[in-house]
């Protein structure tokens, strides 16, 4: 069951968001308009599953005054009130209600779907003062509470339990693949998310910065349900000045380690002679990446934008540029044109399959170990033997006597015999050491 909360700008609508679900996933600044698009989260009450959504302060036509932004995130508004079941209007209770209330509330009214009124920061010392005048706003249910000391918030979620379409069932909640797209800023993230889900879901803008906090949605590939998340822009530490974009970096970073699969995404454009879409701070990003064991897709977008002939040096170039790096698949992508979308999901697929993959020691026995064996790491070595003890990202052991011995170079021998046998394409390899006892 989906659950919007609404409101005006900087009424408290994240804060109350992060409160529902018990985490801090919604940016949280004194600045209106910290968010923008819309962000999802999964939660429960009374034995009810519910989908909470946080949106954009909404901002009424006479304020828009030509933003384009502005529109797209009031626009980014209206979808959430549509995909709906029941709302939650939250207004700020230590002041009179404004004209956007108002327009707020008539929108609610015209949707048809229940609405529950939150009238917000009781905890201020006039809020009494202003109660009477919400309800002019025309709601059948009003409930005072602080989003920010937790005051009476399971309140409001009785209530809305209390709306919920009857009938509703929760269905058993299936495994999740979960993507998460990633890079440097404007490289075309928040288009091709919207492309993967078939819905202008995020905001699409030129200026760089637009995506702020991660958004997550729900999709199903080849009957497999996916949830692909997208963040905001990753740049070096020296020009990530707003407190703003510093948590939104933050948040991209902190979503590597919850994701399965990094869908990395280059811009094709970035040098046009020679082609060459990678950067030094895209290699940065993915050994930030494979670092935390995660399996990598390179999507190189904008491929609209360069010659045909050309098209080939894109793959060509960025693989010389990863060096040793050989493993990850590339696909060219053009968001703007729908195309290499679902080519990048079944390589997300298939990183994820290899990933899982398990090697018998048997197998393991036949093929790499006596390879090993032709190549010990020093003459001091009397027993050697290599098994997999963990997957995603693959894990292997290798058992010595005398373990001072193997350094990081033989690891990474070990690893690339591993590859050469059995791939593992898209994911990084772990070896470790253990002593025999």
């Amino acid at each position: 069951m989906n659950v919007a909360i609404v409101g005006r700008p900087n009424v408290g609508k994240s804060t109350l968001f992060n409160r529902i679900i018990k985490k801090r996933i919604a940016i949280t600044l004194k600045e209106p308009g910290t968010t923008r698009d819309r962000i999802s989260a999964e939660t429960e009450w009374n034995y009810t599953k519910l989908t909470l959504i946080d949106t954009g302060g909404f901002i009424t036509e006479k304020e828009l005054a030509g933003s384009e932004l502005t529109e797209k995130v009031n626009f980014q508004i209206r979808q959430a009130i549509n995909s709906a079941d029941v709302i939650i209007f939250l207004v700020d209770g230590s002041m009179s209600p404004l004209p956007q209330d108002f327009a707020i509330a008539d929108i609610l009214r015209k949707s048809n779907k229940p609405f529950i009124l939150a009238v917000n920061k009781i905890d201020k010392k006039d809020t009494k003062e202003y109660l009477n005048e919400f309800y002019r706003l025309g709601a059948k249910e009003l409930v005072q509470i602080s989003a920010e000391h937790g005051i009476d918030v399971d309140e409001v979620l009785d209530a809305v339990v209390k709306n919920l379409p009857p009938g509703h069932k929760d269905s058993e909640q299936e495994s999740l693949l979960r993507l998460l797209i990633i890079g440097r800023p404007n490289v075309g993230k928040s288009l091709f998310f919207n492309r993967i889900l078939n819905e202008e879901r995020v905001i699409v803008s030129e200026q760089p910065g637009t995506t702020r906090d991660a958004i997550e949605e729900e999709f199903i590939f080849e009957d497999k349900k996916f949830k692909i998340i997208d963040t905001a822009g990753l740049r070096k530490k020296p020009k990530v000045k707003e407190s703003v974009e510093y948590y939104s970096v933050q948040r991209a970073i902190q979503f590597i380690s919850e994701a399965d699969i990094i869908i990395l995404l280059l811009d094709a454009t970035n040098q046009l002679d020679p082609p060459l879409p990678i950067t030094n701070q895209d290699k940065h990003i993915i050994q930030l990446v494979l670092n935390r064991g995660k399996g990598v897709v390179i999507a190189i977008n904008k491929v609209d934008l360069i010659p045909a002939k050309n098209r080939n040096y894109l793959i060509l170039n960025t693989k010389i540029a990863l060096g040793n790096i050989t493993f990850l698949p590339i696909v060219l992508t053009s968001a703007l044109k729908n195309k290499g979308i679902i080519e990048v999901i079944k390589k997300a697929l298939d990183v994820y399959k290899t990933g899982s993959k398990k090697i018998s020691d048997e197998l393991i026995e036949m093929t790499v170990t006596p390879r090993l064996l032709q190549n010990l790491p020093s003459h001091h070595i009397r027993y050697l033997n290599l098994r997999q003890i963990g997957v995603l990202p693959p894990k292997f052991e290798l058992t010595t006597n005398v373990t001072k011995d193997v350094d990081e170079s033989y690891k990474r021998f070990v690893a690339n015999e591993i590859r050469n046998y059995f791939s593992f394409f898209g994911n990084p390899i772990r070896v470790t050491v253990k002593s025999k006892s």
